[in-house]
């Protein structure tokens, strides 16, 4: 399994740093993939429950919202969203049957913003702040890895007190520690680093440790999310794509949640 977990992690993070700097359409290619076996992995999940939302309406809407984020800077997210709730609306009054009239649409627009409006967020950090994006983009995927590093190599070294049993197990509240410090320490050598070298553009230090904290923070809720997910749908993992980490959903549960809070956390800061 730990091999199998840094393997994997080996390979990713080298294609995930060049995806992110070539930008344009490998980085819409490669989102809209992620987003649409993540639509198929969530309405698995759904199938489990005996809930039926439609996984191409899910994974269609959320490659449409990712590609428009890199290509058009998301100015179609909020009518493609419409569209979206219109659709599966219009699809449950032309079944002619009150069943899952509620459930369903709820399930797919819930679907299309977590597997894609998340996603979109994160294309827009890349493409959204001219010269300054890839760095921003850069630092986030490093503050989440380094959260889930911290977290899991400190939790299995250190961990006694769990964090939250009946949603993760395995977590603790010394993993969680430690990844906030991972996060923290990340940032803090990422901003020398950056500014002594002048390869990607570096926020302020008060502005650098607040995100390190606030990334750390929403990626350990985005991952005991989905495992509550996971949890209530009765499955192990989301899928197999990912020897050692499971599928799409959760490998990238962590990410899925920072992503819009980091994107407007850094609006709302630049």
């Amino acid at each position: 399994m730990m091999r199998a977990r840094v393997l994997v992690g080996l390979i990713g993070a080298p294609i995930g740093i060049f995806v992110l700097w070539m930008g344009g359409a490998p980085l819409a290619v490669v989102s809209a993939v992620i987003a649409v076996i993540g639509g198929v992995e969530y309405a698995r999940m759904c199938q489990t429950k005996a809930w039926t939302p439609s996984q191409p309406v899910i994974s269609v809407g959320s490659a449409l919202l990712v590609v428009d984020a890199v290509l058009y800077n998301g100015a179609y997210g909020g009518p493609l969203l419409a569209l979206v709730l219109a659709f599966s609306l219009g699809r449950q009054v032309f079944r002619a049957t009150p069943a899952g009239s509620m459930a369903v649409p709820a399930l797919e627009v819930f679907g299309v913003v977590y597997c894609g409006w998340t996603l979109s967020r994160f294309c827009l950090i890349r493409g959204a702040f001219g010269e300054a994006g890839l760095g921003l983009a850069l630092l986030v995927l490093v503050l989440v890895w380094l959260t889930d590093m911290g977290a899991f190599f400190i939790g299995r070294a250190f961990g006694r007190h769990k964090l939250s049993p009946s949603m993760s197990p395995n977590k603790t509240v010394e993993g969680s520690i430690g990844g906030f410090v991972w996060a923290v320490a990340g940032s803090a050598a990422y901003k020398v680093l950056g500014e002594h070298t002048g390869l990607w553009y570096t926020l302020r230090w008060p502005q650098a440790i607040v995100f390190a904290v606030l990334i750390a923070a929403c990626s350990q809720i985005g991952d005991l999310a989905e495992s509550g997910m996971k949890r209530d749908a009765g499955v192990k993992d989301a899928g197999k794509m990912f020897p050692g980490h499971g599928g799409v959903l959760d490998r990238f549960d962590s990410f899925f949640f920072v992503s819009p809070i980091a994107y407007y956390y850094l609006r709302l800061m630049l």
